[in-house]
């Protein structure tokens, strides 16, 4: 099968595409869990970007920390909840890995603040839910995430002129 073929039969969506009752109830029942991933990603890598300025685990905003892993709780405890239709099981599925990988940056965070020796770099699992959050985001119509990923070379074309 080609590249172009399997593009093709991935369930992402498509401009004017319509999804049937049963997907567009499911889709409005994830947006909190969606939300709740989302934010929790956010909020950790404010204190990651805090981390790596400082160089020091002490700067680390423990009310941020408390909140992205009440985000993150949350957001599970919506998933497990929710019961995917054929169209919306790639973005369950993608969904799912993000929550795995905000629970498993957390623990890195926590490792790192206890100064734990067994404490790995936090951003390595974040960066993969990051990736997940985009990935669902394009699964299903109104989980569209900013993609900041040209926004320095748009700067630059504006500086050069």
């Amino acid at each position: 099968m080609t590249i172009l073929a399997k593009r093709a039969l991935a369930p992402q969506m498509r401009a004017g595409e319509v999804v049937d009752e049963a997907t567009a109830f499911y889709a409005i029942a994830a947006q909190a869990c969606f939300d709740n991933f989302h934010g929790a990603a956010n909020r950790m890598a404010g204190l990651l970007v805090l981390l790596a300025i400082t160089k020091s685990r002490h700067v680390l905003d423990l009310d941020v920390q408390r909140a992205a892993a009440a985000m993150v709780t949350a957001g599970t405890e919506q998933l497990r909840a929710l019961v995917p239709t054929r169209r919306s099981k790639h973005f369950h599925r993608h969904l799912d890995n993000a929550g795995r990988m905000l629970i498993a940056t957390l623990d890195e965070i926590n490792r790192t603040l206890s100064s734990s020796a067994a404490a790995r770099d936090p951003l390595s699992p974040l960066r993969i839910a990051w990736d997940e959050i985009r990935n669902a985001s394009k699964c299903l119509p109104g989980f569209e995430v900013v993609d900041f990923g040209h926004s320095c070379c748009a700067l630059h074309q504006i500086a050069a002129n």
